[in-house]
């Protein structure tokens, strides 16, 4: 029994060992994709090139990342208020780039109401990560200092999402390699729309890793997006919209500016506006 115990105490599960900002990425992020995108759709609106990216809510930075791969001229900054996913990235991203990569590279701690240098060619905030602010008040002075932070003639893009089931308390489960990660939908208040969220990972010997991320935030609908986009100053808001592959009835990653859009289980939209 003693040496049952032993045994036991040595050894860790998948879960224990697991790097949930690896797990992340793997899961629900294509930074690669992201990063072809944004240069492609920056040339076609502006005629120029894109050089200087900012992520806000950068996490592991891990478009900047790939964004400076692409080319010699290519500068990024990551703004994030927790130091651990950029204590991640330091670790695991940049040792990954060339020493002029990395230089290319600038990760700060901080907040993005705070005034940060004012000549970014794109200010990208993913993954919803603007819905951590829950009045319009705090949403529309976010979008005030991104506007502020763009160079003339700049571009903001946020991504959004929406549907049916969006707002529907449950799990959702996909596998990806050799674990899953499941969405699960907790809370949703439909007087102020706030919702709560969280991100788990199940692994093949059985353990779990609950609440790897959890999310705490307010649904903004597009309407409210693009009016506070036009408070703060910018022009030409439009959105593009993600198709839908016939076969698996999931989003093609193809986008295309529309102004209209489709009612759906679940869409997938990004926002663009211009300084």
């Amino acid at each position: 029994m003693s040496g049952f115990s032993a045994v036991n105490q040595n050894h860790h599960s998948l879960a224990q060992t697991a790097d949930k900002y690896a797990l992340y990425r793997r899961s629900v992020c294509t930074p690669d994709d992201d990063a072809r995108f944004f240069v492609r759709y920056f040339k076609r609106l502006t005629g120029e090139p894109l050089r200087y990216l900012r992520e806000d809510f950068c996490g592991g930075a891990d478009l900047l990342c790939e964004f400076v791969k692409m080319n010699s001229q290519n500068r990024g900054l990551g703004i994030d208020m927790d130091s651990k996913p950029l204590q991640w990235c330091r670790r695991f991203n940049l040792p990954k780039l060339s020493e002029d990569q990395r230089e290319r590279v600038e990760l700060r701690r901080g907040n993005v109401l705070s005034i940060h240098p004012a000549d970014a060619d794109l200010i990208a905030a993913m993954n919803f990560s603007y819905s951590v602010f829950k009045t319009r008040d705090r949403l529309r002075n976010y979008f005030a200092k991104a506007h502020r932070g763009l160079r003339k003639g700049g571009v903001f893009i946020l991504d959004a999402n929406g549907g049916t089931e969006l707002t529907v308390v449950g799990k959702d489960t996909w596998r990806v390699g050799n674990f899953r990660y499941v969405w699960q939908v907790e809370r949703f208040d439909p007087i102020t729309y706030e919702i709560l969220c969280k991100m788990h990972f199940l692994f093949a010997d059985g353990s779990q890793l609950q609440d790897a991320f959890v999310y705490d935030w307010r649904l903004w609908t597009l309407p409210e997006i693009r009016e506070l986009l036009a408070e703060t100053g910018f022009r030409d808001i439009h959105v593009l919209w993600e198709g839908t592959d016939r076969k698996s009835e999931y989003g093609n990653g193809v986008m295309r500016r529309v102004n209209r859009g489709v009612i759906e289980q679940a869409w997938y939209a990004m926002v663009v506006a211009r300084k």
